[in-house]
This record gives C-alpha cells, sequence and structure tokens, in this order.
C-alpha cells in the first residue's frame, strides 16, 4: 500500500544544493520532512523541520549544502516491513518519519508518525491570549468601520480563523483582549454559533500597550499559556512549539520566522574608505519577531495591574530578572496580516490554506 510514494520527488532534496533552494520544497509538501539523495533514488540522508531549527540556532546560513544539515544515517526499514514494526521503531526512537528503502537502499516510500497512530488532536490545557484590543491604523480606512480582528479572511473574520487553527490541535480555552470597537467583536461572539471552544473576553478601559492586559488576566493565567497578535497566521505544530518551550526550560519563547530580505541596490564593500568590490543586490537572512509567544506566569509577576507595557518591554524585563527566554525559529508559511500589502497577498493565497 502506497502511503506518500507520489509525494517522494517533491520532497527530494540533492546534498550540494542549498538549504535555501529546499525548504520551499520543504513548505509546500507540509510534511516537516525532506529526503536527501541522487537521481537514482538512494537515499543519503534525511532532514526535519528540528534539524533546520537547530541549524538556525546554530547559526548556520541558508547558502550552507543540504549535506551539512541533515542527518547521514537516518533509520529506515525495508518496503515490505509491517506497521507493527514501524510503530516500535518510532516509539523507541522517537521519530516521526521512516523512509522505506530497497535491498539497494533506494526509497520507496515514506512512513509518517500520523500514518501510524491515532491523528485526533488531544485536547490541551493551555489557555491562548489573543492580543484583540489595537485600533489597526496600518489598515485604514477599513478598521474606521470594523476593528481590526473583524476584517474577513474567506467567510470569517480573522481572529475566528485564527482560533479555528488553534482548536484543530487542541485549544479549546481563549482570551481576547479587547479594546477598540470592542462591542462589535463581543456581539460577534456571545452569538451562539455552536463554536466548539469557549471565548471570554477582557476588556482595556484604556490602551495597555501590546502586554498590558495580561496583567488583567494574571488570576486566570496560572500555567503555561500562549500569546498571539489577532493578525497573525502561522502555520506550525503549536504541539511542538510547547514541547520546546519546556525542553528548554523557558520562562517565555518568542517565535521567530525566517524572512529574506534583498537590497535593491549594489552594495558597496570598502575598507578605510577605499573601494574593495560591489555586491549586486545582496540578500540576507533574519528571524523576525512574528507576535506569538509561550509564557509561563511567573513572567507576570511584578506588572502593576492598569499599568502600560509593550510585549518587547516584558521580554527585557523577564530577562532582565534572570528568567530564561528562548527562541524558537520557525521556517513555515506566516502571515502578517495588519497591513494592506500582506493582507492583499494572504487573501490570494488563502484558498490554498484552508
Amino acid at each position: 500500500m502506497g502511503w506518500h510514494d507520489e509525494q517522494l520527488k517533491d520532497l527530494w532534496a540533492w546534498p550540494d544544493e542549498s538549504l535555501k533552494l529546499a525548504l520551499p520544497r520543504m513548505d509546500r509538501a507540509g510534511l516537516q520532512v525532506l529526503l536527501v539523495g541522487d537521481a537514482g533514488w538512494h537515499l543519503a540522508g534525511i532532514i526535519t523541520d528540528g534539524d533546520i531549527r537547530r541549524a538556525l540556532l546554530r547559526g548556520e546560513s541558508l547558502d550552507v549544502p543540504v549535506s551539512k544539515v541533515m542527518q547521514p544515517r537516518p533509520r529506515v526499514l525495508p518496503a515490505d516491513a509491517s506497521l507493527a514494526a514501524a510503530r516500535q521503531l518510532m516509539l523507541a526512537h522517537s521519530i516521526r518519519h521512516i523512509p522505506l528503502v530497497d535491498g539497494e537502499n533506494r526509497v520507496v516510500d515514506l512512513l509518517l508518525w500520523v500514518d501510524l497512530f491515532d491523528n485526533k488532536s488531544v485536547e490541551r490545557p493551555e489557555p491562548v491570549v489573543i492580543m484583540a484590543g489595537g485600533k489597526g491604523t496600518r489598515l485604514d480606512p477599513f478598521t474606521k468601520i470594523l476593528p481590526k480582528p473583524m476584517i474577513p479572511l474567506g467567510d470569517k473574520p480573522i481572529v475566528e480563523v485564527l482560533m479555528d487553527r488553534f482548536y484543530d490541535q487542541g485549544f479549546k480555552r481563549f482570551f481576547l483582549s479587547l479594546g477598540y470597537k470592542a462591542e462589535v467583536v463581543k456581539l460577534y461572539f456571545n452569538d451562539s454559533n455552536g463554536r466548539p471552544y469557549k471565548v471570554n473576553f477582557v476588556q482595556e478601559e484604556e490602551p495597555l500597550g501590546t502586554a498590558g492586559a495580561l496583567r488583567l488576566l494574571r488570576q486566570q493565567l496560572r500555567a503555561t499559556f500562549l500569546v498571539t497578535n489577532c493578525d497573525v497566521i502561522i502555520e506550525m505544530n503549536y504541539g511542538e512549539l510547547l514541547r520546546y518551550h519546556r525542553e528548554k526550560g523557558n520562562a517565555l519563547t518568542i517565535v521567530g520566522a525566517l524572512r529574506d530580505f534583498t537590497v535593491p541596490y549594489g552594495v558597496l564593500r570598502t575598507d578605510a574608505g577605499e573601494f574593495h568590490l560591489i555586491e549586486e543586490k545582496p540578500n540576507f537572512h533574519f528571524l523576525v519577531n512574528v507576535g506569538l509567544y509561550v509564557l509561563e506566569p511567573e513572567v507576570l509577576e511584578g506588572l502593576d495591574k492598569g499599568s502600560s507595557i509593550h510585549m518587547t518591554d516584558l521580554i527585557m524585563a523577564t530577562k532582565d530578572k534572570g528568567l530564561r527566554v528562548g527562541v524558537y525559529p520557525h521556517h513555515g508559511r506566516w502571515f502578517d496580516i495588519g497591513q494592506w500589502d500582506e493582507y492583499r497577498q494572504t487573501l490570494r493565497a488563502f484558498d490554498g490554506l484552508m
């Protein structure tokens, strides 16, 4: 029986190609894995999203060859292996991808964790706080009529699309931090629309910054919780984010997404004022803050109720208290819908996301 044999060509990478060229294929396939080998389908290695994350954290450039990031001796099974053997191998070694190979080490198929184990989302206890109180001035004049979280994406408002995506991965407790045009948001969600998750509100009487509303929720946030901006949609596994957060012992984890920036000019390289060379339209890669965080409740200690504080200040205050602040690198697709150009791009891409 074929599992993902028809997708192999979309998951294949060459050892000497750059990570930058290979990564888009991993993102498009959406299986969090790339197989590395030659034109004859002989397996040389495997790359998972975890391997990418570790490479970014140790400062590797996206221009490095795939062979430098791949696992050169991945665990495999023969093509005729039983599903029981595959389950045992996955559980014994905590792996989620097993290439199936023939007698000459040529890949004939791929088995994933979700193929062998129940893929139903387990209900998660962590609440999700959605910051939805801003005026959304970058989306004027749209937001003069609707608050930013109610801007449509498909046939639903952005904030409901966001909650649906969290719900699909087991999250059922949501807190909406409201401010500007709060009554519009409340009216929409107070309408019992058969939603399978619970929506609670906290309202700012005056603007409290991007993190000030968290202080109003301190009594409800007694364990690990997530915070997200209402205008960011990220294609990621939130369970993996939480596992990473706990493994690292972080008090606060920032999700950083990979972004390319190309300088549209020839950049002059000089040494003490003397011309050295011209680098034509150089490309740079950065991890940028996307507006998604995991926090422990101790991060909120010391926040004055009703005081204004931005998330950047909260992050620095957490670090100054000696608590561990970490970064989770994300290399998949994400959309910042808080400005017109990004919103229009998201509308064009959204049919493929649903």
